[in-house]
Parts: C-alpha cells; sequence; structure tokens
C-alpha cells in the first residue's frame, strides 16, 4: 500500500504544479454554477427549470448535468496521465523498478478520483449552502446525490485511464474517451427508439442510468452501487493488462 500511495502523492503533486488544473477547477465550478442558476436541464426527456426559473430547493438540476459534464472534464485530466509517461520515458524507468503495474494503476486512479471529488465538493458544497439559505433543501438528498456524483466520477477516471493507457499521444486520448463517456451518456437521450424490452437493457448499461435512478433522487441503492464498483475493478483490471504487456514486451 506504501508504493500506491507513493505513486498517488506523486500524481497530485504533478497536477497541482501546474496553473491548469486551478483554471481547470475554477471552469468547472462557474460554468456548474451559471448552468444551475440561469439555464436548468433543457436536455433529455424531462427538461428541468434552472434555480431562479423553477423556484425549488433542489439540487437535482445541478446533478443531472454531471454525467455530461464530467464526461467532458475527466478526459481532459486524464489524457496525459499514461500517454505523457510514455512521451517522456517514465512509463519505462517505472515498469523497471519493483513495482506491480496494479500499484501502478491503483496509484493514478486514486489520485484522479481525489481530483475529480475535490472538484465535486468545490462545486456542490457553496450551491448547496446557498439553496439552503433560500429554501429548505433536504440535507440527506444533497449528501445522496454528491456521493452518487463521485462514484460517477471514479467510474469515469477508470475509464479514461484505460483509454490513455491504449492511446500514443494526449490528444487522441482525449478524444476518444470524451467519445466513449459522452458516447454512453448520448445512449440515454435515444434509447427510447428502441423496443421496451431492448431499450431497458441497453440504459441499464450506462453509468448515467444508475446515477440518474437513484443518487440524483437521493436514494442509496445497493444494485447501482455494485455496478459501479464492477466497473470500475473491470476498467481497473484492464488498464493493469494493458499496462503489464508493455512491460513484458
Amino acid at each position: 500500500m506504501r508504493q500506491v500511495l507513493a505513486i498517488t502523492g506523486r500524481e497530485l503533486r504533478a497536477a497541482f504544479e501546474s496553473p491548469v488544473a486551478y483554471a481547470t477547477i475554477l471552469i468547472f465550478v462557474l460554468v456548474s454554477a451559471g448552468l444551475f442558476y440561469l439555464v436548468g436541464m433543457p436536455i433529455g426527456g424531462m427538461p428541468l427549470p434552472s434555480l431562479w426559473e423553477g423556484g425549488e430547493a433542489s439540487l437535482v438540476v445541478l446533478l443531472a448535468w454531471m454525467p455530461l459534464s464530467l464526461g467532458l472534464l475527466v478526459p481532459a485530466l486524464c489524457m496525459g496521465s499514461w500517454t505523457e509517461e510514455r512521451r517522456a520515458g517514465t512509463e519505462e524507468l517505472f515498469l523497471t523498478f519493483p513495482l506491480r503495474a496494479s500499484q501502478l494503476v491503483l496509484g493514478k486512479f486514486l489520485a484522479h478520483t481525489v481530483i475529480v471529488s475535490l472538484l465535486l465538493l468545490l462545486t456542490v458544497l457553496p450551491i448547496a449552502w446557498t439553496v439552503e439559505t433560500l429554501g429548505d433543501l433536504d440535507r440527506g438528498t444533497a449528501l445522496v446525490g454528491l456521493l452518487g456524483a463521485m462514484l460517477l466520477g471514479a467510474a469515469y477516471v477508470s475509464l479514461a485511464l484505460l483509454v490513455s493507457a491504449c492511446a500514443t499521444d494526449p490528444l487522441v486520448a482525449f478524444l476518444l474517451s470524451a467519445l466513449l463517456l459522452l458516447g454512453l451518456w448520448l445512449v440515454r437521450m435515444v434509447v427510447e427508439l428502441f423496443p421496451a424490452d431492448l431499450a431497458e437493457s441497453i440504459d441499464g448499461l450506462t453509468p448515467g442510468a444508475h446515477f440518474m435512478g437513484s443518487a440524483v433522487r437521493g436514494v442509496l441503492d445497493g444494485g447501482d452501487l455494485i455496478y459501479g464498483l464492477t466497473l470500475i475493478c473491470a476498467a481497473l483490471l484492464l488498464n493493469t493488462w494493458v499496462v503489464e504487456g508493455r512491460r513484458e514486451r
């Protein structure tokens, strides 16, 4: 575990040594707040009004944007995680150390999950405080929604890191992982075009469906938790297999 935490610390230091990380945090917080207060959620089968238009003390609109906004944010954060290591030659150096590939993968996953969770805290908590001063916010529902968003972010991180491990260039990694995550979100927009039974099965395979179906409504669903953890474990195992394969070559 010491090696995993060392990798995690290295990744966190590298992320916050650049002003890009702080700019990303600021932009994400401001855009999320603007969408919540002024725009609402006009996309989907049930459009939601903004806070000022709807006048409801709820974070549903903010959380409803998370599958889409995280689908753009996470690829940008993770695109260089493995591709830059290979470009700089540090991945090859790491693989000569007495470290297991799984430790490298887990360390990177934890670091990026911490960053995404911090972003979500900085976004959700100030808005929740503002809403609570204006109305009767259900704290339990808001907390479950925040935890669900963190689980969704962790799942997205695991998928984006897997794409970064397979790609040869940071830009390619960003485009492919954004296409994957946004594609999973887009499936929910068009799933109604399929027959009912097939639509339900397809929808159940997407991370956004599990997030929107329980956490956004303040429901702790064990099935959705198992789905999220299974997706994360599968992506991390595949990531480990890819990295280990390069070590053997």
